[in-house]
């Protein structure tokens, strides 16, 4: 279950727990993707596709009907683009009350969000929107107007102002639940702003090759949001003199001279590569070396390094850059984080494993590409979309690899005190 259902007020998410029981029970899995969604994110999504005039008259709004708060979140996001997503502005959605999830179904491991396609004769979202109905939920595909498939609150009224709420309630309550200051407007070069309102987040670290990395200041965190170019190194069959019986080619490990991706026998890039023994995991494959290991077996041993192939990492870019990405606490290599797939809503703990290049942000081992639902494979896989978001705890780590597991273990705790997934669906437009 996503740690985001824990953001829900305690009445729904029972209910919410009750409402994906049933519909597993007829076959049908649903995925909560979204709970609480900030004042600011509701503000981007609402400021998609409206014009100038229409946002100025929105901002003007809420000043005058006693909610200068939101006014200033509205005002706080900037220029966004996008398609319609929602019809209420920042503190009148019920996410913002921990009142409503959005969900997707998931079919072969894979997001759907038909509303038609029927597998084994059923659409998941009928049957996530009649289940929903007979507990007495309100279901977005059951409205008149603007249906939303995905979406289950827990109440009838459209809204909190439908409800009779105030503006001036609901700016209060807004400031009392998520805090911080009122954002000032934001000047950027189309590049979407992070969330504002209570999020202690600050842009920390911007690459002149375009890409940026954004501070969490609360719980020391590193957040970027990158392609993924796909990692095997430390998979036992990364690398082989024959390209087509190899997970990836062997001129991304380097060429004769000047190895980098596999072990040699004198530990220098212009020694002779280690091939792996019959007592190895991989027999006449080459050994593929991490930048991190696992203590306790030879150099020269592929269990030495992190199986990229079982174990979900991150490389971090070269040149000390990652260095700078957070201020409070130092990131180094072994620290836990998490990844998220914004296309499709799966995430996935992992752990920070390798040194790629310096100019280049956004690599992941096969297993972490895996777990996200993106192909795998390090020859032809990956995503040129910028749909990863990446989020890295520093000075978490051990120094050391771990297992799956311990990864696992370690990482939920600090994950659930840094936000969640409600937090970390929050920055998908970084």
């Amino acid at each position: 279950m996503s740690p985001s259902l824990n953001d829900l007020v305690p009445e729904f998410r029972t209910k919410v727990n009750d409402l994906l029981a049933k519909c597993l029970a007829r076959g049908v899995r649903m995925v909560p993707n979204e709970t609480v969604r900030t004042p600011a994110q509701q503000a981007i999504y609402w400021r998609q596709s409206r014009s100038i005039s229409q946002i100025n008259d929105a901002i003007d709004k809420l000043r005058s009907q006693g909610a200068p708060y939101l006014a200033g979140v509205l005002e706080g996001v900037g220029p966004q683009h996008g398609d319609p997503v929602t019809q209420v502005l920042p503190g009148n959605s019920w996410h913002q009350w921990g009142e409503a999830i959005d969900c997707f179904w998931e079919v072969d491991g894979e997001a759907e969000w038909s509303t038609t396609r029927k597998v084994n004769g059923v659409n998941g979202y009928r049957v996530y929107a009649e289940e929903a109905d007979n507990m007495g939920l309100t279901a977005g595909l059951l409205w008149p107007h603007f249906k939303d498939a995905p979406h289950v609150q827990m109440r009838e009224a459209n809204n909190p102002k439908s409800s009779g709420k105030s503006w001036i309630e609901i700016d209060q309550t807004m400031r009392n639940r998520f805090g911080g200051d009122v954002p000032a407007p934001l000047i950027g070069a189309g590049r979407a702003a992070p969330p504002m309102t209570h999020d202690p987040i600050r842009l920390s670290f911007t690459a002149p090759e375009g890409w940026s990395v954004f501070e969490t200041t609360d719980v020391n965190a590193a957040v970027f949001r990158a392609k993924m170019a796909i990692d095997a190194d430390g998979a036992p069959k990364a690398y082989n003199s024959n390209d087509s019986i190899a997970l990836d080619f062997l001129e991304n490990a380097g060429r004769p001279g000047n190895w980098f991706g596999v072990v040699t026998d004198t530990g220098q890039p212009d020694g002779q590569p280690v091939v792996q023994k019959q007592s190895d995991p991989a027999p006449g494959f080459f050994v593929s070396a991490t930048t991190l290991t696992n203590p306790g077996f030879p150099r020269d041993s592929p269990l030495h390094y992190v199986d990229a192939d079982t174990i979900p990492f991150v490389a971090l870019p070269g040149g000390g850059r990652f260095s700078q990405f957070t201020s409070q606490k130092v990131l180094r290599l072994g620290d836990l984080g998490v990844a998220f797939n914004k296309a499709n809503g799966k995430m996935c703990f992992m752990m920070f494993v390798d040194i790629g290049p310096s100019k280049k942000i956004g690599e992941g081992s096969i297993a972490l590409a895996r777990a996200l639902g993106i192909p795998s494979s390090p020859k032809n896989g990956g995503t040129d979309a910028r749909q990863v978001v990446y989020v890295a705890f520093a000075s978490t780590g051990v120094g050391r690899g771990l297992t799956v597991q311990e990864i696992n273990d370690k990482t939920q705790p600090i994950f659930d005190s840094w936000g969640g997934f409600a937090r970390l669906s929050s920055y998908g437009n970084l």
